[in-house]
């Protein structure tokens, strides 16, 4: 239509794909110039708002983007991008100024002998800036654009779409997490992701790793356990959380879950103790008896006795009391035993054994 309205040569190229068309005309000229369209307009372009009406401002940018611009949109990342390359510094400035969806500048180096900037005005991957940017652009369109950015915009709509129904489904990720479900059934009930309903649940302030008991389900497991029944067919019966959730919770309850195991004591502990008793070190000890001052060592330890810094010192019944009631508290076996200057698996074995003489009072005191 142009052609036949002002002459000159057109050429098409590419089999339709795109066309050349030379005019001489200096009225053309003149009027292309008035428009602000001059040599090197790459570097000095700007846009003449006031004479694009406002309902064709998103037009303009889309021919922008098909003149000097790309959309690219990959689901396998799940990444889409959409940039605007101009030399023109106003060009730039107007753009970030009028399109608040371009969210960034890029400044490079030109690779040729210009030795210009080239400014990138970039839309990615923020859904928020994407959404803006296809409703004030692409979506009041008149007219078609290019049929391969078509494409990639169908792409990125889509995307759009899915994400918004992720969201719809996981908005329902704390409630079903109030219900009482772990994470796992969550994730297989809604056919997600583990990690996903982690970091929900973690954005909502919600403590993934503990289920919500209720005071009737405290009080249930307080009646089953003192029944005599297991954490494995306490947790059956109430049908909720996990068994290590159960199990966590009725040690909070100060419930036993799980019988101690006492080794058997040496029949040369006593042996052994004497010769303690009387000063003498576990290598010399153990060089008396034929064993190894390693396995003197641990007998030792079997009946509250450490060496600490070469001296003994022996962890008492008060002192065990003590560590059980700390650690009943809530506090770490390291902090306890630390403040008691012994180590953590002396303290966790004294504590065995205290629990096992209270289910069994005809065994044997190794305390005093």
């Amino acid at each position: 239509m142009v052609h036949r309205i002002a002459g000159g040569h057109l050429r098409v190229i590419e089999d339709g794909y795109r066309a050349e068309w030379d005019v001489t005309s200096d009225a053309i000229a003149a009027d292309l110039i008035a428009l602000g369209i001059t040599p090197r307009k790459s570097m000095t372009a700007s846009l003449r708002w006031d004479l694009i009406p406002a309902d064709f401002h998103g037009a303009a940018l889309a021919g922008l983007i098909d003149g000097d611009g790309h959309l690219r949109f990959s689901k396998k990342d799940r990444r889409a991008e959409i940039s605007l390359v101009t030399g023109s510094a106003v060009l730039r400035d107007q753009l970030l100024e009028r399109f608040p969806f371009f969210k960034a500048v890029v400044h490079h180096a030109n690779g040729s002998t210009r030795k210009r900037d080239l400014y990138v005005v970039v839309v990615e991957t923020n859904r928020s800036l994407l959404t803006a940017l296809i409703t004030t652009v692409y979506d009041p369109l008149p007219f078609p654009i290019l049929d391969r950015k078509q494409a990639v915009l169908d792409a990125i709509r889509g995307y759009l779409a899915a994400q918004v129904a992720y969201d719809s489904q996981m908005s329902d990720v704390p409630r079903l997490k109030a219900c009482g479900l772990t994470i796992e059934d969550i994730a297989a009930k809604l056919g997600i992701g583990r990690g996903a309903v982690g970091r929900r649940l973690k954005d909502e302030g919600i403590d993934s790793r503990q289920t919500v008991f209720t005071d009737d389900d405290r009080q249930e497991m307080q009646r089953l356990h003192a029944q005599g029944l297991s954490v494995l067919k306490i947790h059956a019966v109430l049908g909720k959380a996990t068994e290590q959730a159960v199990r966590y919770q009725m040690q909070c309850l100060g419930c036993l879950t799980k019988v101690p195991r006492v080794m058997p004591r040496h029949k040369k502990a006593d042996e052994i103790l004497r010769l303690q008793q009387q000063g003498l070190p576990a290598y010399q000890i153990a060089e008396q008896l034929g064993m190894t001052a390693q396995f003197v060592s641990t007998i030792l330890r079997r009946d509250g006795v450490v060496l600490v810094g070469g001296s003994p010192k022996k962890l008492t019944r008060e002192m065990v009391v003590w560590a059980d009631g700390e650690l009943t508290k809530g506090r770490t076996l390291r902090s306890v035993a630390d403040e008691l200057g012994v180590s953590g698996t002396l303290v966790k074995i004294r504590r065995r054994q205290m629990l096992a003489e209270t289910l069994d009072p005809d065994n044997q005191n190794r305390f005093e």
